[in-house]
């Protein structure tokens, strides 16, 4: 799948479907990513009047529903020209990647159910004013899977750079870093996503930080379960799942975490002295985002990559 995907340079346009966390409690997401994506020269385009994907409060009233909301996003998408989409949020990608393989052309349903399930989306998009007897072939990325195949691309820019701002205040926080990858539960596990990398020991975003000069210690809890949005309706769970994240990190002799999915980075930032409080710690890990990292490398500010947003700021002498 990998050699596959790496052989198609239709990544090089594409469009970008940010959702509601990326506009809110992960703008910084948002912002690092685009100014990175600036930075690489890639060309993407923000989907015009997008809607939610729905995520879980939608998926658990009526799947049918959630398909709807993300279908009719891949259909702007569409209508600009695109059909490859970058949904950095992870829950978003699991849902407009769950719609495409609903209403893509070369994928039939296998029994009555999924057909039933496919007339009635087109029915509802159809009603929506969208030509539903086009041919689609919806491309869906995670953030994980994007930066790995643009990996090179981002090697190159790094080795241009790398003499202009070695001296930086970004290129000492990056020389003092021991971070480990937290992939979270749900980017490589649902039977649907694209298996871009060993579900259990993920090794995508190890090798994408080599590209910029950082090595990143082992870490066996790197896919265990944050929580997730039960940080909504059960606190406490979240608070000892996180706990276990944060020891298994400085067991494994880390100063910060890199991850890749908005809510793993507010439950571990936010919640930190949450955690502290219920085990009586004292953790102070910085929780970036894999974007805010690779802009840094990348010659991005501080403020650019919006370290500041950090609620664990880090320490320029990390």
């Amino acid at each position: 799948m990998i050699e596959e995907f790496q052989q198609d340079s239709q990544w090089e346009k594409i469009a970008y479907f940010p959702g509601c966390s990326l506009n809110s409690t992960a703008i910084d997401f948002n912002v690092s990513l685009k100014n990175l994506l600036k930075l690489l020269k890639i060309e993407f385009k923000e989907i015009d009047d997008w809607n939610c994907c729905g995520t879980t409060p939608a998926h658990n009233v009526s799947e049918e529903l959630s398909i709807i909301l993300s279908a009719r996003n891949l259909l702007l998408a569409k209508k600009m020209g695109y059909e490859n989409i970058l949904c950095p949020c992870v829950s978003c990608y699991c849902k407009l990647l769950k719609a495409s393989k609903v209403i893509n052309s070369d994928l039939k349903p296998e029994n009555r159910l999924e057909e039933n399930r496919r007339d009635l989306v087109f029915k509802e998009l159809k009603n929506m004013g969208f030509d539903i007897n086009q041919k689609f072939n919806f491309r869906v990325y995670s953030i994980v899977h994007f930066l790995l195949l643009i990996k090179e691309k981002i090697g190159n820019k790094y080795l241009e750079i790398k003499n202009d701002v070695n001296n930086s205040k970004e290129f000492e926080l990056l020389r003092g870093l021991k971070p480990v990858c937290y992939y979270g539960c749900v980017i490589l596990r649902p039977d649907y996503v694209i298996k871009f990398d060993n579900i259990e020991n993920p090794t995508s975003m190890e090798s994408i930080l080599k590209e910029v000069g950082i090595e990143s210690l082992n870490f066996p809890f790197k896919t265990e379960c944050c929580g997730a949005i039960l940080s909504l309706t059960n606190k406490n769970i979240v608070i000892e799942l996180s706990e276990k994240i944060l020891s298994a990190a400085q067991d494994a002799g880390a100063n910060c975490i890199i991850v890749c999915c908005p809510l793993c980075q507010q439950n571990l930032d936010l919640r930190q002295p949450q955690i502290n409080n219920y085990s009586k710690s004292n953790y102070r890990f910085p929780i970036f985002y894999i974007s805010q990292i690779l802009g840094l490398a990348l010659g991005l500010s501080f403020k650019n990559a919006m370290i500041d947003k950090l609620f664990v700021e880090p320490d320029i002498r990390i």
